[in-house]
């Protein structure tokens, strides 16, 4: 297969910065060269071995070593382990693994621990976990899922903790400043930043044509609606002390949850080391408060505070929902438990976060068409339990009853596009009694009570049949006169 542009594990390897201009890259399995043509085109170093196209080039030890879509093919258990880890062995400071993840072949035919296709040709099909399990079992390491499929596995500390700090640090995109020149030179980026200012909101994927293109650039969707946000909004957040501080100890912590030791000071990116030296008397007393932070994730009383104080997100009796636009403004506490889940899912696609407020449990949930459907229909949950280190996957889609949203303007901030929208609904919804009415959480309950009070909704406007209006006006007017 011919590709003009690179594939998917070299573009969220670039965005992510595990790739760049000072990187020497390896592609073990190269196939007819691609990526390594492409590279050399963004003048990054970069060569390739395969046993069928390129049998006769040397293995050669680099910073980073690609494994891309080989694992998947191979169909004896044992060459599949040492091709792994040659590959890894490779690697000075990083192996990017990448294997096929979709549901089974519709004609493939069952065949050892994967299926022949109607090409005749071997396909390991793994699942998420699976394939996390498979690379710490066999490598002996931390593995970081970063998309489906797609996994960073570190042979050095000081690259793995560099990595840690771009996750911590995301939510103010002047760490990344070579990413953010790149999207204000791209002419499809640009483009999709014109059509967000006409349209006031971010364009979705159906709106845009070259939307997929740029998501192979820039890495991910929440990455490509952060640099757009950042080139509509014009303004770089600098943050305030205290938000700095949350981020560095945010950043601590996630070290620690690898089991990895804080990297010397004089490792640390530079704003992130100018920052510690501003605000602590030195590293060791930043260290030793990164731990306390860390130890108070497990702690209920400090995780009911931190979603009581959040300052943004529909808090209930039970858990905090929170929008993903509105995440990196939650306490360092709650960003902190939103990475441990990562850990253990990679990323995925989702819409809202649902935080357990006894800090046991953290759930992403996917609303496809939360800004469009006024009560949006929940289609698939992926629910984690920090603890035990599990996931439980529902799936909505095919059901007749789903769990339905109410007061979206509550779970986003205030400078969403349709906050303002979202809010005006919620007031008219009150107005008419109908968010105090009970089982109104499902969308059969909420469809019967719209129904028998002769309302309809379109969109995210109220239209209200003429005798229920008039009961109402009744009502309001029988109110009054008590």
């Amino acid at each position: 297969m011919r590709r003009h542009r690179c594939s998917r594990p070299i573009a969220v390897a670039l965005a992510d910065g595990i790739i760049d201009k000072n990187t020497i890259v390896f592609d073990y399995g190269c196939g007819q060269g691609g990526d390594v043509q492409y590279l050399r085109t963004k003048k990054i170093k970069a060569s390739g071995w395969d046993p069928n196209f390129f049998p006769q080039e040397k293995q050669i030890r680099s910073d980073v070593v690609n494994l891309g879509y080989v694992l998947n093919v191979i169909e004896d258990l044992d060459e599949r382990l040492s091709t792994l880890r040659a590959a890894f062995k490779l690697a000075a400071r990083a192996l990017v693994v990448s294997v096929r993840v979709e549901s089974a072949l519709r004609d493939g035919l069952e065949f050892a621990d994967g299926q022949v296709t109607s090409a005749g040709t071997f396909q390991k099909f793994f699942g998420q976990a699976e394939f996390r399990e498979y690379l710490e079992s066999a490598l002996k390491r931390h593995v970081y899922l970063v998309a489906a499929g797609i996994a960073y596995v570190f042979s050095d500390e000081a690259a793995e903790s560099g990595y840690l700090a771009t996750r911590a640090f995301t939510r103010r995109l002047e760490y990344r400043t070579d990413l953010i020149e790149e999207f204000s030179r791209n002419r499809a980026a640009r483009r999709y930043v014109k059509m967000a200012n006409r349209l006031g909101r971010l364009p979705r994927s159906d709106e845009f044509a070259e939307f997929e293109q740029l998501v192979g650039v820039f890495g991910s969707h929440q990455r490509l609606q952060r640099l757009a946000l950042r080139q509509v909004n014009r303004e770089v957040f600098e943050g305030s002390r205290d938000q700095r501080r949350e981020d560095v100890l945010t950043y601590l912590s996630m070290l620690r949850l690898q089991g990895l030791e804080p990297p010397p000071l004089y490792a640390l990116p530079a704003s992130i080391r100018n920052d510690i030296i501003g605000i602590w008397r030195s590293y060791k007393s930043a260290v030793q408060e990164g731990e306390r932070f860390l130890f108070s994730i497990g702690r209920a009383d400090t995780v009911v505070a931190a979603c009581r104080s959040a300052g943004v997100g529909k808090l209930l009796p039970e858990a905090l929902y929170v929008h993903k636009s509105a995440e990196n403004d939650l306490p360092a506490l709650l960003r902190l438990e939103i990475f441990a889940a990562w850990l253990i899912v990679g990323e995925i696609s989702y819409d809202v976060v649902k935080i357990s407020i006894d800090g046991r449990a953290l759930s992403f949930l996917r609303y496809p068409d939360f800004d469009k459907d006024a009560h949006p229909s929940l289609a698939r949950s992926v629910r984690v339990y920090l603890p035990k280190a599990k996931c439980e996957v529902r799936d909505y889609r095919n059901g007749a009853n789903p769990p339905i949203l109410h007061r979206k303007e509550t779970m986003v901030r205030p400078d969403y596009p349709h906050f303002d929208t979202f809010r005006q609904l919620t007031a008219e919804e009150e107005a008419l009694g109908f968010l105090s009415a009970a089982g109104i959480g499902c969308r059969e309950s909420w469809q019967s009570l719209l129904k028998d009070c002769g309302v309809e909704i379109v969109g995210h406007s109220i239209s209200i049949r003429e005798t229920f209006s008039e009961a109402i006006t009744e009502s309001n007017s029988g109110s009054r006169a008590t």
